[in-house]
């Protein structure tokens, strides 16, 4: 075989692994369909179309669910993803726990594990443990449900295919390669907000026995916020997470922008003064520092350790103060939303965006509360034409974003690459 036949069939190959992922996307999306609907949603021929969807319920990962009645015509076939041919898990590191969630095919959720720590920080061993374990105890504990019927599913079924866990973990996450995630790459996590540095989780992959995806956690929930939430279909947005610490995830011409290292999106630790208090990462004036929870509340009470590890309780206080119109919590969440308006004008100066997405548990309430105040106070730090165009909006999936942003990274790899090896 010569190189120009060597080439011919691996851009073959390339074609044909390029309008699969167009199928499983549009099926993954719609939640069912026909051929006819999936050619015209992927511009593909009607021959490619049943072709494809062939090797795909071939394969297992598609079923037919039944017919549609078709005007002048034959009646149609639905079709959907099969939720019985896989599973996949969906991880997230946050500030004080860890979640550990399982998906079938079709994006269902069939399981979870809750691992809350104290004090923000965690040994990444414990982490490694942890979800070792829960892996291997909501693996049994789906079979158990397949074996027992609840599953609706004869136990003569052969067992669903894992696809891979997704881990998102705070900071920066450095990939010696291009690909994210990929077994073998041993991505770097360098998180100061929970006390890591240059940690690995090659030891993790090698326990699960299948792949293993890394990436910060602000980046998968904003895939997760693009695939399913409130920033579906936008070609330009910013999604932000705010907690304790302050994330962003930037869209660009509808991908996920990560920067040369994959450090893009850092937005807590851009600067809004050249004074203030001493942020996590060494310097003053970070973002973080006047809009993350800790903040507000130390702006709110002073400096006062009754809300060390507990900020959630702390701000349900303060917005509670809010509401009993106490001078102070006013003061507090009116110098928040001047502050937090001022951080966004930034981003829409710099990055023009077409959507904001404000989440995260403590901007998910910020949001609920004041986003009219919000966008206000954007309009007034940012430049006329990009502050008239942007759209401010409250995260759709709230608190549910992050292990499902986490386990889109399996599932990506699967539908661009198929069945792991």
């Amino acid at each position: 075989m010569n190189d120009r036949t060597r080439s011919r069939k691996a851009s073959v190959r390339d074609v044909r692994r390029t309008n699969r992922a167009l199928v499983i996307r549009h099926l993954l999306f719609a939640h069912e369909t026909s051929r006819s609907s999936a050619g015209e949603a992927t511009a593909l021929s009607a021959a490619t179309v049943t072709n494809l969807i062939s090797d795909l319920i071939d394969e297992g990962a598609v079923v037919e669910q039944g017919f549609l009645e078709s005007p002048g015509g034959r009646p149609r076939t639905v079709l959907g993803l099969n939720p019985k041919a896989a599973i996949f898990f969906g991880a997230d590191v946050g500030e004080t726990q860890i979640t550990l969630e399982a998906f079938d095919l079709t994006l269902s959720r069939l399981g979870r594990r809750i691992h809350r720590f104290s004090g923000r920080r965690i040994d990444p061993q414990k982490v490694i443990d942890f979800l070792a374990d829960g892996v291997a105890s909501l693996i049994q504990e789906i079979a158990a449900k397949q074996s027992t019927g609840l599953a609706n599913e004869p136990a003569t079924e052969p067992a669903p295919r894992v696809l891979g866990l997704g881990l998102g973990v705070p900071g920066i996450v450095e990939h010696p390669t291009a690909s994210v995630g990929l077994r073998g790459d041993e991505p770097l996590v360098h998180a100061q907000v929970v006390g890591w540095k240059a940690v690995t989780f090659t030891s993790l992959a090698e326990r699960l026995g299948f792949p293993l995806f890394v990436d910060n956690g602000a980046k998968t929930t904003t895939q997760a916020e693009a695939w399913f939430g409130s920033a579906q279909g936008v070609e330009h947005g910013i999604v932000v997470l705010i907690g304790d610490g302050v994330g962003a995830g930037i869209i660009t011409n509808g991908r996920l922008y990560r920067g040369s290292s994959s450090s893009a999106g850092e937005w807590g630790h851009t600067k809004i003064s050249l004074d203030g208090i001493r942020c996590r990462c060494g310097s003053r004036g970070c973002v973080e520092t006047f809009v993350g929870a800790s903040a507000v509340l130390e702006r709110w009470r002073g400096r006062d350790d009754t809300w060390v590890g507990r900020e959630t309780a702390g701000i349900d206080a303060l917005f509670a103060a809010f509401d009993a119109h106490e001078p102070d919590a006013a003061a507090a969440m009116s110098d928040l939303v001047d502050h937090l308006g001022l951080a966004l004008a930034n981003l829409v100066n710099l990055y023009n965006p077409q959507k904001i997405v404000v989440g995260g548990w403590f901007g998910d309430q910020i949001a609920e509360k004041f986003l009219e105040e919000l966008h206000a106070s954007v309009l007034r730090f940012s430049l006329e034409q990009p502050g008239n165009e942007v759209v401010l909006e409250r995260s759709r999936l709230g608190h549910d974003a992050a292990a499902l942003g986490a386990a889109t990274l399996p599932l990506d790899h699967f539908i661009e690459t198929g069945w792991p090896q």
